[in-house]
C-alpha cells in the first residue's frame, strides 16, 4: 500500500519528506522529477527494500503552483517588509496580483517592530488594510505578533515573501526551527539595519513544532502584468475593484477628471488611499500603452 507524504525539499534525485508528522527521506524517479516535482507536492510513495530507502511512485494534483519559487499547494503568502530596507510598493502590489491569481490568501508582516517607527507602521496599514486578510506587526527579538502569526499557519501550508534583511529567517528561528541562516541582518550601524550577509538560496518548506510548514522563500518572481487585459488588472487591485464594478460608465478610466466614476467618487472621500490609486492609474498605463506598442 502506498503511503502518502508531503514534499519539503528536493535536491537532485534526493528529496525529503514530510508524512504523518515525521520527517522521512526518499528518492525521485527520474520520470516524476521531470514532472517538475517541488516543495509543497503531495506524493505517494513506498519503501523499496532493494534501494534501502522510500521510492516516489506518483505526483498528486496540485491546487496551485508558482515557479519562483518553485512550490506548490500553498494555503498562505506572508509579504514581509520593514521600513529598512526601504520596500518598494510597486513590487509588493504586484504580488498581490499574483496571490490573487493563483487563490492564495495574502498577509502582510511588517517586520522588526522593535526598532521602526509607527509612522512607517501607520502608512502600510493606510495603504494595505482593504487589500490583505490582515496586517501583522511583529518583531522576532520582542516576539510580538508571533502567536498571532502561528494562529494563522497552523495546519497550513506558508510561504514568506520579501526581500533580503526584512527578517524572514529571523522569524523562522524566533518558531524554534534550527540551522536557519538569518538572514539580517541583526547587525546595527547605530539605529540603521545593515543588508543581511546571508541569504536564503532555495525553497525549503519547514515543519514546526505546532503542525505547520513555513518556506522561506528565495525569491519570488511577481507575474508580468503586460500579459492581463486591463478589467483583470483592476480585479485584482481589490481595494479599488470594490468600487470599479459599481461604476456606470462603461470601460471607465477612473481618472480624476471622470465625474461620477464610483473610484474617484470613493478616493475624494478617503476611502481608497490616495498612494495605492496612483500606483493603480500608473500600472494601467503601462498595461495600455505596451498593448498598443505590440499591436502595432
Amino acid at each position: 500500500m502506498n503511503n502518502i507524504g508531503k514534499v519539503l525539499n528536493v535536491v537532485g534525485a534526493n528529496v525529503l519528506l514530510s508524512s504523518n508528522g515525521k520527517k522521512l527521506d526518499a528518492l525521485c524517479p527520474k520520470q516524476i522529477k521531470l514532472e517538475g516535482l517541488c516543495a509543497g507536492d503531495n506524493v505517494e510513495f513506498i519503501y523499496d527494500a532493494s534501494l534501502d530507502n522510500n521510492l516516489i511512485t506518483k505526483l498528486l494534483e496540485r491546487k496551485n503552483h508558482i515557479d519562483r519559487p518553485n512550490i506548490s499547494n500553498i494555503d498562505n503568502a506572508f509579504i514581509t517588509i520593514s521600513e529598512v530596507p526601504k520596500p518598494d510598493f510597486f513590487v509588493v502590489d504586484k504580488i498581490l496580483i499574483s496571490l490573487g491569481i493563483e487563490k492564495i490568501e495574502p498577509y502582510i508582516i511588517i517586520s522588526k517592530s522593535d526598532i521602526i517607527s509607527n509612522d512607517f507602521i501607520e502608512l502600510v496599514k493606510l495603504q494595505y488594510n482593504k487589500c490583505v486578510n490582515k496586517i501583522i506587526v511583529l518583531s522576532s527579538y520582542t516576539k510580538e505578533g508571533l502567536d498571532e502569526f502561528i494562529n494563522l499557519t497552523k495546519d497550513k501550508i506558508s510561504v514568506l515573501i520579501g526581500q533580503s534583511a526584512v527578517g524572514k529567517s529571523s522569524l523562522l528561528n524566533a518558531l524554534g526551527i534550527q540551522n536557519i541562516k538569518t538572514d539580517i541582518m541583526a547587525k546595527r550601524v547605530g539605529n540603521k539595519l545593515t543588508r543581511g550577509k546571508n541569504t536564503t538560496k532555495n525553497c525549503h518548506l519547514y515543519l514546526t513544532d505546532y503542525g505547520a510548514l513555513v518556506a522561506d522563500t528565495p525569491g519570488f518572481k511577481a507575474i508580468n502584468i503586460d500579459d492581463l487585459e486591463v478589467n483583470e488588472f483592476t480585479h485584482y487591485f481589490v481595494d479599488i475593484r470594490n468600487y470599479a464594478i459599481k461604476c456606470k460608465f462603461p470601460n471607465c478610466s477612473h481618472l480624476p477628471n471622470n465625474e461620477g466614476c464610483e473610484v474617484i467618487k470613493a478616493l475624494n472621500k478617503g476611502e481608497i488611499n490616495i498612494d495605492r490609486y496612483n500606483r493603480f492609474i500608473r500600472l494601467k498605463n503601462k498595461i495600455i500603452k505596451d498593448k498598443k506598442k505590440y499591436a502595432k
